[in-house]
């Protein structure tokens, strides 16, 4: 049988938790609901770590933004996905996104087309629309896309 916690535990533990990395509410709702804590005491414990600054939607989703550009080269369209599947949206979603720099995202363009380009030869005109789709399923809008292509096909060897 599965041990019964009380919501002072759980917001023990999940306090804990969020000391130890950035969690958004709809993880946190997920947690508790694995520990079959009822609606109202999940509602205590969100509430306490809201009021603790413990948990924080908008900060989450800056470091959610910022770590998926940096560590996995994701582009702003499939990080929008992703803040969305957490249930954050709308100006939360894009502050989050507008906050991303702008260098860190240029360099995970670069990042992306560079790794898949080793695969290909960018002096076919096939290969090359590879890679753009490539990049547009990592997320990348067209424009940076595109330029980024342009950029490695000028600085080919020829």
């Amino acid at each position: 049988m599965k041990r019964q916690y009380t919501k002072e535990e759980m917001l023990v533990k999940m306090a804990g938790l969020c000391a130890r990395s950035e969690q958004c509410e709809a993880d946190i709702i997920k947690k508790l609901q694995a520990k079959q804590l009822s609606a109202g005491d999940i509602d205590w414990v969100l509430h306490e770590l809201r009021e603790r600054k413990f948990v924080d939607n908008a900060r989450f989703a800056a470091a959610y933004a910022r770590d998926k550009v940096r560590f996995s080269s994701w582009g702003r369209l499939k990080i929008r996905a992703g803040l969305a599947s957490k249930r954050i949206f709308g100006t939360v979603a894009s502050n989050a996104l507008n906050a991303i720099d702008q260098q860190d995202y240029e360099a995970a363009v670069a990042r992306a087309a560079k790794a898949k380009a080793a695969q290909l030869d960018l002096t076919t005109k096939e290969d090359r629309i590879k890679l753009y789709r490539h990049l547009l399923s990592r997320g990348f809008e067209s424009t940076p896309a595109i330029a980024q292509i342009r950029k490695m096909v000028s600085e080919q060897p020829r």
